[in-house]
């Protein structure tokens, strides 16, 4: 214990000038993102974050460089010096220096946004201090133990932006549409994979100093890069990241039928370019009012007469459905000679959908009026004006700390909307809602630098709160004003699963349009 204590003495009086500037740089960054609304922050903003995590690089990698690693004229090598304390010693310079004051900037945040502090957030921020030195501190150590020096440190780390360069150049446009829940369940295989890789870097540059053995395990993390890419759009991952749903299922899909013309009908835009893209009207009803889906892709099988069958690659398209609003639409596009065949044929549809079902809490009125309202326990929300280089500006502003939950829905009523109706146009009549959506992570805290995460509240435009009352035509914007109730409610994931449906007959084509440059 005494050889970390006299270790990290050493390093404080040695590497002081480092540290006072990421004090500095973690200060500025903490009055910018506090003060956001000045004209000079906002022509500087994005400078703050790059200075102070550059400095963050900076420090990991003067520090653990500080007693090198890479060959065998270092001084230090001949003073007594156990690897296991000289690693202890550089970690906790690490957690004191770099930690402590952006643990000490991210509570001043909290302050400064009205958020009330308790011994509550404590684990939250430390696991967002735990986050930050995995993703942060992490790998920058892993390299600095193998570079000799600060710039050869800077010309790989310059090596490997180049190598992200060459990587971009490949066609990943040409593989299958990787969805979210794919691409989730990739990054935590390849989190698996490099971070012990990385781990043996460390450990063995410490306790053998034998550099080509850690360059090659770290090389071999950055080649897994490519191969964690293509891996989210395989179908292993895919079956894997959306497991097929047991009976029952929780929601029933059917194409709509068009209120307009007899029968159903899809839409056809035709292109030399892209080809032809078919929208189909869907409507995918929950069976359960308290649960809303979040579809994040389909695959859609089309049959016709004489044997005639087509289907699609995975389409990456997101919608929300629940009970209130079951209506939406598969669009995909096709070749255009398929696309003809279809108005020949008979065609029926099956859809593959991959979805996040979400099971909601119960639903809470907020009244608005006041000056300062909650929408849960955890966030607060409050009316402002404020002027910005002679702009007056008003609106609401909500803030949570450390995360939002999985999934908000927030919906407001045209009956109940105190929102001043515009010269020239007619009220709202009741009987239509505005939503919300707003998501969050399912982790303790999310990933962010600012521990204060703002809910700036867009409800779009009036829709129908049932199939029968026709739409507002056209659309018209559903402003949120003060004094208008609102239901909140907030839900987790149950899962992501995936479900296939029997739609029926897709019926005739209602609109063909072509490209003026159609058969050039």
């Amino acid at each position: 214990m005494k050889m970390i204590q006299h270790i990290l003495a050493k390093d404080l009086r040695r590497h002081w000038w480092e540290l006072t500037l990421f004090v500095l740089a973690c200060a500025v960054w903490t009055w910018q993102t506090a003060h956001p609304f000045g004209l000079f922050w906002n022509r500087t903003r994005e400078f703050g974050p790059i200075l102070l995590f550059g400095l963050w690089f900076i420090v990991t990698v003067r520090v653990i460089q500080g007693e090198s690693l890479v060959g065998d004229r270092e001084f230090w090598m001949t003073r007594p010096y156990r690897w296991g304390e000289l690693m202890a010693a550089k970690a906790l310079y690490l957690l004191l220096c770099l930690n402590l004051p952006f643990l000490l900037a991210q509570v001043i945040l909290l302050h400064s946004a009205g958020i009330r502090l308790s011994l509550s957030l404590l684990p939250g921020l430390l696991f967002l201090q735990l986050e930050f030195t995995f993703f942060f501190t992490f790998p920058a150590a892993a390299l600095a133990v193998i570079t000799e020096s600060l710039v050869q440190w800077g010309l790989t780390v310059a090596g490997m932006l180049v190598y992200a360069f060459l990587l971009s150049w490949i066609p990943w446009d040409k593989l299958p549409a990787g969805l979210e829940g794919g691409e989730n369940l990739s990054t935590a295989v390849g989190m698996a994979l490099i971070a012990p890789a990385l781990a043996f870097v460390l450990v063995w540059q410490y306790a053998r100093r034998r550099v080509w053995p850690a360059r090659i395990a770290f090389a071999g993390a950055l080649l897994l890069i490519p191969f964690i890419v293509f891996l989210s759009s395989t179908p292993l991952i895919h079956s894997i990241a959306y497991p097929h749903s047991p009976s029952p299922v929780p929601i029933q899909a059917a194409i709509t039928e068009s209120s307009q013309d007899p029968g159903r009908v899809y839409d056809r835009t035709d292109s030399v370019i892209t080809g032809s893209e078919i929208l189909i009207p869907v409507t995918v009803q929950p069976t359960d009012a308290d649960t809303i889906i979040d579809v994040d892709g389909f695959q859609i099988t089309l049959t016709g007469d004489n044997g005639w069958h087509w289907q699609s690659p995975w389409e990456n398209q997101s919608q929300k459905f629940s009970q209130q609003d079951p209506i939406g639409s598969l669009r995909f596009t096709m070749p255009v000679n398929e696309a003809y065949l279809m108005t020949h044929s008979n065609v029926r549809a099956s859809v593959e959908l991959a979805f996040n079902e979400y099971r909601m809490g119960p639903t809470r009125l907020v009244m608005t009026q006041a000056d300062r309202f909650a929408l849960s326990s955890d966030i607060g929300c409050g009316w402002y004006r404020r002027s910005v280089d002679r702009f007056e500006f008003s609106g609401e502003e909500c803030v949570a700390p450390l995360r939002l939950p999985e999934i908000i829905e927030l919906r407001m009523d045209s009956a109940s909307n105190t929102c001043a109706v515009a010269p020239g146009e007619a009220p709202i009549p009741s009987g239509y809602s505005a939503s919300d959506f707003e998501y969050g992570t399912d982790l303790p805290v999310d990933f962010d630098p600012n521990p204060v995460h703002k809910l700036n509240l867009s409800f779009g435009t009036w829709v129908p709160s049932s199939p029968s009352v026709v739409p507002l035509s056209p659309s018209v914007r559903a402003d949120f004003c003060r004094g208008s109730p609102l239901s909140f409610r907030s839900g987790i994931s149950a899962g992501r699963i995936s479900a296939t449906f029997d739609l029926g007959s897709i019926g005739s084509e209602k609109i063909i349009k072509e490209n003026n440059d159609y058969g050039r």
